[in-house]
């Protein structure tokens, strides 16, 4: 089969041929339609990542759309090393499969489950977010942190405080109802964080870390025992600003802060299933509005390193 192949950790993959999958006992083979090029997958791709494999050569892609051997077109994953979804076939978990919404294109399914189900798998899983809570999601003018203020907003947040820099997208989110801004480049932005969030938030979803981290914790610190008794769930998902933070601790305790994460080595799979067809229903309402590039699966090498949200072009839906 011909496949988007890692052939060493820094070089993009190569357009080539690889070994044909065969399933083991659990596995199914599956005909890829379309795959998403999501930052985890350059990430792992380049060796950088905590679940990267341990040497090349090996096909990317952790996710997609795919045909089943009946023909259902599903979002699927979890495919075992060294396969991926970036390829004609591959091998995927039994059962690992949600059919997509008629209504909802390939190629948006591939681009925009991962990147939304950041957000949506911290809620319902690691935060265990109510409707009628606040959320903050710093990070919000990146693709992620954009499509979790429409999520935060549609599983009924009541309040979202999106902090970011780019200011034309925070403009574009402040149209959106019930959301505030806050401009993370200014250099009052604890005091803006607090102005926004005078009782706190229930719920942080940071896709940013670092420094940013740090000045977002900080705005949360409370000090007085009327002040302590509200829940604050920081849940920690990306780190474009930094891997490492300083954490006094004080602060935790004296504010009611619970620190967690969610990624792949977090998420329950059964809450995972249960939830996606929620979700894929939600992207075809039109409730999570994507731009990508949409390239073929030959040109893999010279689209690598593109700035824009690249989905592979594998095969044909039917």
């Amino acid at each position: 089969m011909q496949a988007a192949v890692v052939t060493d950790f820094g070089r993009p993959p190569v357009y080539r041929e690889f070994t044909d999958p065969e399933p083991a006992s659990g596995q199914v083979a599956v005909r890829m339609v379309a795959a998403g090029v999501h930052q985890v997958v350059r990430s792992l791709a380049s060796g950088a990542h905590y679940g990267s494999a341990e040497a090349p050569p090996f096909v990317p892609g952790v996710d997609g759309v795919a045909l089943l051997p009946d023909g259902t077109r599903v979002y699927t994953g979890g495919t075992p090393y060294p396969f991926g979804t970036i390829s004609e076939r591959t091998v995927v978990p039994a059962g690992f499969a949600v059919p997509v919404p008629a209504e909802l294109s390939s190629v948006e399914a591939a681009g925009v489950v991962n990147p939304a189900m950041s957000s949506w798998m911290a809620l319902v899983g690691r935060a265990r977010f109510e409707p009628g809570q606040t959320v903050l999601v710093l990070g919000a003018t990146g693709f992620s942190g954009r499509l979790a203020v429409r999520i935060a907003r549609h599983l009924g947040a009541e309040r979202v405080v999106a902090a970011g820099r780019n200011r034309a997208a925070l403009a574009a989110l402040s149209e959106l109802p019930a959301v505030e801004t806050v401009d993370l480049s200014s250099d009052s932005v604890v005091d803006d964080l607090r102005a926004a969030l005078p009782e706190g938030a229930d719920v942080v979803l940071d896709y940013v870390w670092g420094p940013v981290a740090e000045r977002a914790l900080e705005s949360l610190r409370r000090n007085d025992l009327q002040r302590t008794s509200r829940l604050t769930t920081y849940v920690q998902i990306g780190a474009v600003a930094g891997r490492e933070i300083t954490l006094d601790a004080a602060l935790l305790r004296s504010s009611n802060i619970v620190v967690t994460g969610s990624g792949g080595g977090s998420m329950d799979p059964r809450l995972l299933m249960r939830t996606l067809p929620e979700l894929l229903a939600f992207a075809a309402d039109g409730g999570l509005p994507i731009s990508v590039r949409e390239v073929d699966l030959p040109d893999i090498e010279s689209a690598w390193d593109s700035p824009e949200r690249l989905v592979v072009r594998i095969g044909d839906d039917r």
